[in-house]
């Protein structure tokens, strides 16, 4: 189920399936392009959405069916993507970057994907309440027209 705002903001509910992500990919797109954003701040927005869903997806209740609420909207001139679950507490603010690897040998699969969101977004917001995870991306852009 998709619901839209006022102009500059939109939501989305997806199910916690892989395949939910082309949803997300579409609704981000569409959008940005309304907003006039950037293609650099677009690319930056749909690539922590969709680290983030597959994340809770995969991590978050990986056996339990649960709804992940998208919000986009603008705080001034950031754009602010919050992210609303209900899988187990995890705050990403709190888990340390992975140690650089020295070597191909050494270098270790998976757990990149909060690095990345980290180097994309330009802020992290993280709250606990109601059993639900709150995460807000930031980005900064200009302000809407």
């Amino acid at each position: 189920m998709s619901t839209n705002g006022g102009e500059g903001e939109a939501s989305l509910i997806v199910g916690s399936q892989l395949r939910e992500l082309a949803r997300v990919n579409a609704w981000v797109h569409d959008w940005a392009e309304r907003q006039h954003l950037p293609a650099a701040v677009a690319r930056n927005l749909d690539l922590c959405s969709t680290e983030v869903v597959t994340n809770i997806i995969t991590h978050g209740a990986p056996d339990t069916a649960q709804s992940i609420h998208l919000r986009l909207g603008w705080q001034g001139e950031t754009v602010a993507l919050e992210v609303e679950d209900e899988g187990a507490e995890f705050d990403p603010r709190q888990i340390a970057p992975p140690p650089r690897a020295t070597s191909l040998q050494d270098a270790r699969i998976g757990g990149w994907g909060i690095p990345i969101v980290r180097h994309f977004s330009d802020g992290l917001r993280y709250h606990h309440e109601g059993g639900r995870n709150h995460l807000t991306l930031l980005f900064h852009a200009a302000a809407p027209p």
